[in-house]
């Protein structure tokens, strides 16, 4: 550097302005693309990215958008904004229910439900079925409009409908006001336990018939004892004895033990003399034995 300024006052007085010139020259020459980006790409900068900013935001609002066709369609499918309009849940369509708003597998559950002889018999049973949430519930149930008719009429059928209760098949017995498929079936398959009913009153005796229900029906019930089936007690065998609905294994087994010590029965009054046996039970099991 000291040889440099020694050689550099050597110079005249021109020739060091020249040097200092072309030193000046040669800095502006280095700098001057630092002070170009700086003054003018800045501004190009700053347009660039408001074009930027704008694209982002009209990216933003499309987004947006589709968010919210989505959430319309979330809504749309989970039931809110879907056709509402009176219907009877007895009666109506699987494509009615979606319509209303179910999925298909819902509207299946309901199908199913009605299928095994569900039935609503008022707008709030709708509440009654767990697949469909409460929400859903509170927004139907105002249109739910049930067809009574029917059950009118099985109300009104004490004036005219009458069935014999030892041949009527499951249908006859649903006819009437009260009785489902299955407290109908029920019935059925008392009856057949017993061999036949042998009195009115036997048909209250099922379970799942309340009093209540059963004096509603029985001034259409009429019986003939004569269609009983009865078990000769002399040869009948122990299953056959304690399947009967009266006749419990006890007295399948006295009945049994009689015949071993005394030989055959030769009246009923001596199934009345078993131990197991009161007067009231022989009452109710007499009419299904023979000798």
């Amino acid at each position: 550097m000291r040889s440099f300024l020694r050689q550099f006052m050597l110079y005249s007085r021109q020739e060091r302005r020249a040097v200092v010139t072309l030193v000046i020259l040669i800095v502006l020459v280095l700098i001057s693309p630092r002070v170009y980006h700086f003054y003018f790409q800045k501004d190009q900068t700053n347009y660039q990215d408001s074009a930027s900013d704008k694209s982002l935001i009209a990216l933003q609002n499309l987004s947006d958008e589709d968010s919210t066709i989505q959430n319309k369609d979330s809504v749309k499918r989970s039931g809110l904004g879907t056709e509402l309009f009176n219907f009877d849940p007895n009666t109506i369509s699987i494509s009615d229910w979606q319509r209303l708003g179910l999925t298909e597998k819902q509207a299946d559950v309901i199908e199913k439900y009605r299928s095994k002889g569900g039935k609503f018999r008022s707008p709030d049973d709708l509440r009654k079925i767990f697949v469909i949430s409460d929400e859903m519930k509170d927004r139907l149930v105002p249109y739910v409009k049930i067809n009574n008719n029917g059950l009118s009429n099985k109300k009104n059928a004490k004036s005219f409908y009458s069935i014999e209760i030892n041949t009527a098949d499951s249908a006859a017995f649903e006819a009437l006001y009260g009785i489902g498929p299955s407290l109908s079936g029920r019935i059925v398959r008392f009856r057949r336990l017993l061999g036949g009913f042998d009195r009115v009153e036997q048909v209250g005796e099922t379970y799942g018939v309340s009093d209540s229900t059963f004096q509603q029906i029985k001034p259409h019930l009429r019986v003939d004892p004569a269609l009983v089936t009865k078990i000769d007690i002399n040869t009948a065998e122990y299953e056959t004895l304690r399947k009967h609905p009266y006749i419990h294994t006890k007295i399948a087994k006295a009945i049994i033990k009689y015949r071993e010590m005394n030989g055959k029965f030769e009246n009923l009054e001596q199934v009345r003399g078993l131990k197991p046996i009161t007067d009231e039970l022989f009452v109710k099991i007499s009419p299904y034995l023979k000798l």
